[in-house]
């Protein structure tokens, strides 16, 4: 990053020539780059420096001088958003919030799929509630409709499960008691969730998120476990995420299935547990079900994603939670599990890393962009994903040009459209039918070019 020019800065935004910085139009300037009033990094610098001179009065406009702007500057990512430098440019960030702005209102009228059934807390979901948001790397935001409503993250904990176990004992040992491919059936299926030894076939089945949890802090009390997930969620997220009690007891009061896999994983010594504790298969389900049943909403999840976009380091607090080889590998086993059984479908049409919870949020990372996306919509299809979810990320990638095998030497041989070089450096956003979903360009049409290529 060039040396910033305070200077130059501060003389670029006192537009009236007063002298000094509105308040609301630094702000201003933050959220044309992504940067929201209550990002935590930008509350602490500005509110600090204000506290720290004269007090305006009642009403008074607040405003800062030459060197409290010097010092909210002194905030890095403040910094580095005046000079365009975050992970997505400022006009390229209000090109994706238009373009996720239209999707959502394409898709609010999309009403196919039904609510989950299973324990009261799911099927009594409002079904018309719909949000989106995007987190990049650096914390920049953009979110639409029910983007804050809270939901019980369910499967989409799991990810970050695999993460901490991943850290803590390392991938031979992790995969000493968990496989890497696809089980071929549903989350839950008993005859596919494990193979001939009783070792689940991946950590983003139910049966391989409990003998991941079960890694995780072994030796400790159910009690410090529960907070090793809380605090790591937390570091992710740059806040502590909500419980969802009403749907920890139904899980623990309907969840039959997932307390036999974990005994069937006992009786064939795959799971971590102690062989002496009888009981131990059932307190395994009950963490797993805590887990999932951890509460956060659509923007929150995404910066979550964010944190594995940005191979492992957290974008609210520049911590490293997860090393980049875990983040990668994470990413790797959502690639091609992540999305229940259509999980070889959601690749072929996306081509990128997801991962869907019952709840109805999708999660999907952008490695490439360095951001990640979130979809909160209770409605779901006969796999267990939101509709409304899945044809989110479908109509990015086709809009955006993202899918990273699908647009593989476009760039060749195909003389771009002027709208295209007005779109992303070229990555044109195809249009929509009368009913506001994708419609796949004709053959022969002119298509994006390499997603690589987005300077987003």
């Amino acid at each position: 990053m060039a040396e910033f020019d305070v200077e130059g800065m501060f003389r670029s935004l006192d537009t009236d020539r007063a002298n000094v910085v509105w308040k609301w139009k630094l702000l201003e300037e933050l959220r044309q780059a992504g940067l929201r009033a209550d990002d935590p990094r930008v509350q602490r610098a500005v509110t600090w420096t204000l506290d720290a001179g004269a007090p305006f009065e009642p009403g008074q406009p607040e405003w800062l001088d030459r060197d409290q702007f010097a010092a909210v500057v002194r905030e890095p990512v403040i910094a580095r958003a005046l000079q365009g430098d975050l992970a997505v440019s400022p006009a390229e960030f209000a090109e994706l919030s238009r373009g996720v702005e239209q999707i959502y209102a394409d898709l609010r009228d999309e009403r196919s799929g039904e609510v989950a059934q299973y324990i009261p807390t799911l099927r009594d979901a409002d079904p018309e509630r719909f949000g989106i948001a995007i987190c990049t790397a650096d914390g920049q935001v953009f979110q639409v409709g029910d983007a804050t409503t809270a939901f019980s993250v369910q499967s989409t904990s799991k990810p970050f499960s695999y993460a901490m176990a991943l850290e803590q004992q390392g991938a031979p040992e992790v995969h000493r008691w968990i496989g890497q491919e696809q089980s071929g059936g549903t989350f839950n299926d008993p005859r596919l969730s494990l193979d001939a030894n009783g070792k689940p076939q991946n950590p983003m089945i139910n049966a391989g998120a409990m003998a991941t949890l079960a890694l995780v802090e072994p030796d400790a009390d159910v009690s410090e476990r529960f907070a090793k997930v809380e605090q790591t969620w937390t570091r992710m997220m740059g806040e502590a995420p909500g419980f969802d009690h009403r749907t920890f007891l139904a899980e623990r009061d309907t969840g039959h299935g997932n307390r036999g896999l974990a005994n069937l994983m006992a009786a064939k010594e795959m799971l971590n547990v102690d062989p002496r504790d009888r009981d131990a298969p059932q307190k395994t389900a009950e963490f797993y079900f805590a887990v999932c049943s951890l509460e956060v909403d659509a923007t929150r999840l995404a910066a979550a994603g964010a944190t594995l976009a940005n191979g492992g380091v957290s974008p609210y607090t520049g911590e490293r939670v997860f090393s980049a080889e875990t983040a990668g590998r994470v990413l790797s086993v959502m690639g091609h599990s992540g999305m229940y059984n259509d999980s070889g479908k959601f690749a072929d049409a996306v081509g990128l890393p997801a991962k869907s919870g019952v709840s109805g949020n999708v999660m999907m990372v952008v490695p490439d962009q360095r951001l990640a996306v979130v979809t909160f919509s209770p409605r779901l299809d006969e796999a267990g994903n939101s509709v409304r979810g899945v044809e989110v990320c479908q109509r990015l990638v086709n809009d955006f040009g993202l899918h990273p095998f699908k647009s593989l030497g476009a760039e060749r041989g195909v003389e771009m459209s002027d709208a295209a070089r007005r779109a992303f450096d070229g990555v044109s956003r195809p249009g929509t039918g009368s009913t506001g979903r994708y419609q796949a360009p004709a053959p022969g049409a002119k298509t994006a070019t390499r997603a690589g290529e987005l300077q987003l």
